[in-house]
């Protein structure tokens, strides 16, 4: 998307875009954050493709300084009024790779939410970069992403078969005309090592079934689509 079209996505961003902060069912996100033991008196939160800010909103109160920035001047001024009160937030209207470059080695705890997913090798290389190059030795990042053995589950469900079958090869999945990156567990796992983290806690963010366009009964509640939710140090 060129930055016109992520603006008018930006002014529909709650109903449109999936927030697995506000969506997860079952509540990971407080245990990764307390598993990083950051410091309120002299920590950093960098916050890559912060969307309206609803986790520098939930969480932004154990840092005292906080950077959260989006592509979208749009979603940006959401995240401005969801934030009105914390005075210690700058905003940065930027895309990751330009944004990392100028801020450097400041955060103590880099976040990127459903953001590396472009069907681009290289364009996903540079944003697991601008993670590296952004995070202190020591520090963390906490990452999301759309989670392929998840694919494989929702497609079994929604074509009734019993063996799940790939859409694309790589881990491509078209999703209404738009194509995403998802990801198998060790294949995470390899891309933070490869990029100088070191894997701390690694689990499942559970979202409804209506999330998918599937309708939700008792039993498929039980089984929920996720997203891979993961906490590693920079080593």
């Amino acid at each position: 998307m060129n930055r016109s079209q992520w603006n008018q996505l930006g002014k529909v961003f709650q109903d449109e875009v999936c927030d697995i902060v506000r969506e997860e069912t079952n509540d990971l996100m407080k245990g990764y954050v307390a598993v990083a033991k950051v410091s309120r008196e002299r920590s950093t939160l960098v916050d890559f493709g912060c969307g309206v800010g609803t986790f520098i909103h939930r969480f932004g109160g154990k840092f005292k300084n906080i950077v959260g920035v989006e592509f979208a001047a749009t979603t940006i001024a959401q995240a401005k009024v969801l934030c009105a009160d914390m005075m210690n937030v700058r905003w940065q209207t930027a895309d990751i790779v330009s944004a990392a470059k100028k801020l450097g080695t400041i955060a103590d705890l880099t976040v990127c939410l459903n953001v590396i997913t472009s069907p681009s090798a290289q364009k996903r290389a540079l944003l697991w970069q601008s993670l590296a190059s952004t995070t202190k030795s020591g520090g963390f990042t906490l990452v999301v992403v759309p989670s392929l053995e998840s694919e494989n589950m929702v497609q079994a469900v929604i074509n009734g078969k019993k063996k799940p079958q790939l859409a694309t090869r790589n881990g491509l999945v078209v999703r209404e005309e738009a194509t995403q990156k998802f990801f198998e567990e060790n294949e995470l796992r390899a891309v933070l090592a490869d990029n100088g983290f070191k894997v701390k806690k690694l689990g499942r963010a559970y979202f409804p079934w209506t999330t998918e366009g599937v309708r939700e009964t008792a039993a498929r509640a039980a089984n929920r689509p996720w997203d891979w939710v993961c906490l590693a140090e920079r080593v």
